[in-house]
């Protein structure tokens, strides 16, 4: 007889918290942290330095931290590169903010296998436009870098992945903008390579308001979940849109952790904590979420 092998772990993950990292005073125990991008408001050296600094205090916590960028992440890096001070080939791969982040794994549209999970980072690239990441590039980043001939790298994602990070949401999952029924900010191409390539969990920000999450039934294929985020004073949660049970993944994690100021009138801070998911396997078959 063969022994059952029950395996776990604990994934943490952290989004859209621009520089308010350090009043996370308490973090959850975990294997794995993950970050899927805007952890700076500007990228400058000052925040990136921070940042990374508060990711080496927390490996004593976690054995293994990955971060994708954002697209605040970029700032100051698209300003050198305007002037002529950075190499496209820096942009283009992402060593500008890789070199400044030593105290993680930055995966920028790259994979690697952790504890056994297949992760798969695709960061934002430099070119894409904040409120709609498919659209043509053309600007002087992308007519120096020469890559007007796509527009996003999601079709990098590899089949069967267990874990993908991206920083904007699938178009109608969690994207719907400021309480409306629009979405913003969201990719359809991301999409199409969702349903092809049937990673099974997403984990994602950019909406502050849409912080929020939807986990697959297995036995019908529905998702339940929603919005979490609550607008002060009335404590009314913007609205979203059922997802599509074509949607393969069993978990959509939207974790945009900082507060929306013009919906809630307030100055920054973090609303939303970070987000425990379990992994588990059973004698080194597939992993479930």
């Amino acid at each position: 007889l063969h022994k059952t092998m029950t395996e776990r772990l604990r994934l943490v993950h952290l989004s859209d918290t621009h520089g308010c990292h350090r009043s996370l005073k308490s973090m959850p125990e975990g294997d794995i942290l993950l970050h899927s991008g805007d952890f700076t408001n500007s990228g400058t050296d000052g925040e990136l330095a921070d940042f990374n600094n508060w990711l080496g205090e927390l490996r004593r916590i976690y054995k293994h931290i990955i971060v994708i960028p954002g697209n605040h992440d970029w700032g100051k890096g698209i300003s050198r590169y305007s002037r002529g001070d950075v190499p496209a080939k820096e942009m283009y791969d992402g060593t500008y903010l890789k070199k400044r982040l030593t105290n993680c794994t930055m995966l920028f549209h790259e994979g690697i296998v952790v504890e056994g999970l297949n992760i798969f980072g695709s960061g934002w690239d430099c070119w894409q436009s904040a409120g709609n990441p498919d659209s043509h590039p053309s600007n002087y980043v992308t007519d120096q870098l020469g890559v007007k001939a796509f527009n996003t790298r999601y079709s990098l994602i590899p089949p069967n992945s267990d874990v993908v990070l991206t920083h904007c949401p699938p178009r109608n999952i969690l994207d719907c903008v400021e309480g409306s029924d629009s979405p913003w900010g969201s990719s359809q191409l991301l999409v199409e390579e969702l349903v092809k390539k049937a990673p099974k969990v997403l984990l994602f920000g950019h909406l502050h308001e849409q912080r929020g999450y939807f986990q697959k039934n297995p036995s019908d294929g529905s998702f339940s979940g929603g919005v979490e985020y609550v607008v002060p004073p009335k404590n009314w949660v913007p609205k979203t849109k059922p997802v599509s049970k074509k949607i393969p993944c069993q978990v959509l994690s939207n974790n945009a952790m900082l507060n929306h100021g013009r919906m809630d009138k307030s100055s920054s801070y973090l609303a939303g904590s970070p987000r425990v998911i379990t992994a588990q396997r059973v004698s080194g078959g597939g992993w479930n979420f």
